[in-house]
């Protein structure tokens, strides 16, 4: 994996949830002092609508350019784009990787998506990631940023890898991390429930950052929408299964895809679990 920069990567198809995006990822830019990076995927689909506009990808690019200056006059941030050709469901990651990205935040209007990503859709550009994903709806970000983080534990061991990328979110916005533990019956998965609790509660509180614990009676995908709304939830850590690494806590499907398109419209934070939690370097604003 390529170095990581201070960049935060943003599609766009100016759009109203993509320039929300771009409101999530200026407000976490202007803390954290990174860019926000635009990339616009050029396909057949675009390339017929630009022909259909009488347009060009001069045209394009000017356009991308009045964003950016958009951005910096707005945000008060840095700001600048990529055009590229491709796959949406690829190239994004692609880009990402290529310019060393350390997170990426993507809109998705739900039941019709990004240059029409669905809900199901996000999930391929999810998984194509190198980094983790904010992804939002039409909801702008709160002043105060990602104040409350709701964080679903369960009894996986990759559970711990989403830690250290709540820990970087809480830093900047002085946030309080609610733990929210799954319901088990078996033995020996409340232990393994349990001692994933402690480890990140010694983590929370050795970097300083304000947590509780909290815990579900039920389907726990469905119980996190629900507590993450009741605390006026403004981000939710989830963890996805890229197909690598097998994973029995909350990963990317029919529940999880609630999660990224709850009613509440709350940001969901996907991370791809690695291997070896021990090669995760650079760890987001750290």
């Amino acid at each position: 994996m390529a170095e990581k920069n201070p960049i935060i990567l943003v599609p766009t198809d100016f759009s109203e949830a993509a320039d929300t995006a771009i409101n999530h990822a200026a407000k976490v830019a202007s803390s954290s002092g990174d860019e926000v990076r635009l990339v616009h995927i050029v396909n057949k689909d675009s390339k017929s609508k630009l022909k259909k506009a009488g347009e060009s990808l001069d045209d394009l690019n000017a356009k991308m350019t009045a964003k950016v200056e958009e951005i910096k006059s707005k945000y008060g941030v840095k700001a600048g784009y990529n055009l590229r050709e491709g796959s949406i469901f690829t190239t994004i990651g692609e880009v990402a990787e290529e310019i060393g990205a350390r997170l990426l935040i993507m809109g998705t209007h739900g039941v019709v998506g990004m240059q029409h990503i669905t809900g199901a859709w996000a999930v391929k550009v999810i998984t194509s990631s190198p980094v983790p994903t904010i992804v939002v709806q039409k909801k702008k970000i709160a002043d105060h940023g990602y104040k409350t983080i709701v964080f679903p534990i369960d009894a996986s061991k990759e559970t711990k890898q989403k830690v250290i990328h709540a820990i970087s979110i809480a830093k900047h916005f002085d946030s309080t991390v609610h733990l929210f533990a799954s319901h088990e019956t078996d033995e020996f998965l409340i232990n393994a429930r349990n001692n994933n609790i402690a480890w990140a509660e010694n983590m929370f509180k050795k970097n300083g950052v304000d947590y509780k614990v909290a815990h579900a009676d039920g389907n726990h995908a469905k119980q996190t929408i629900k507590y993450a709304s009741k605390v006026n939830a403004d981000l939710i850590v989830i963890l996805t299964d890229d197909g690598e690494v097998s994973v029995s806590e909350i990963v990317l499907g029919p529940d999880e895809e609630k999660i990224i398109n709850n009613d509440a419209q709350i940001a969901t934070m996907c991370v791809n679990p690695v291997a070896n939690l021990y090669t995760i370097g650079n760890v987001l604003f750290m």
